[in-house]
């Protein structure tokens, strides 16, 4: 995530340019970082890596060809910056609304949208899906990133209208 954040910021090796990066992971976390919408796969890295980046699986390597042998296949991913992204807000304002969204994977992302807001705050929570359109019965891997930028604009602009929200932290 920092590398992303990066990315997002234009700093570190991102400051030059658009930096292309080919990387290694589990061949697991390699499926999640590319799975499309709908994919029970989909997860808080798919969006936050597909918002900032063109991410290709591009192969996997087998276990055995590594010494020491790894219990795990390697999947190699390619993510390209994208000139503009898909998501044009700060990282920190993107990664909350993701991280909350799929905080409750398997339920519904109305439960997610929930934990944005203070406890009684429902009205701000109908908000949300009534300008996003939405349905609050969507389970967060089904929803594409059009929905999620969706999401991201609507509490971008009720924290702008409710001062200090924007730091309100459920925990």
């Amino acid at each position: 995530m920092q590398w992303l954040e990066a990315v997002s910021n234009r700093t570190g090796p991102f400051s030059f340019g658009r930096t292309r990066m080919l990387l290694t992971f589990q061949k697991e976390v390699a499926e999640r970082l590319v799975a499309p919408a709908n994919d029970v796969q989909r997860s808080r890295p798919s969006i936050m890596a597909q918002y900032l980046c063109s991410v290709k699986h591009c192969y996997d390597i087998p276990g055995a060809a590594c010494v020491p042998k790894p219990k795990v296949d390697i999947g190699v991913v390619h993510l390209v910056p994208l000139k503009q992204p898909l998501i044009n807000l700060p990282f920190k304002l993107v990664d909350k609304v993701v991280r909350s969204v799929f905080h409750f994977r398997q339920k519904y992302c109305r439960r997610g949208v929930e934990i944005l807001f203070p406890a009684g705050r429902d009205d701000l929570v109908a908000e949300m899906f009534q300008v996003t359109v939405i349905d609050p019965t969507t389970k967060p891997y089904n929803l594409t990133m059009d929905d999620f930028k969706s999401l991201c604009w609507a509490y971008h602009d009720i924290c702008e209208r409710i001062p200090g929200l924007i730091d309100y932290d459920y925990r």
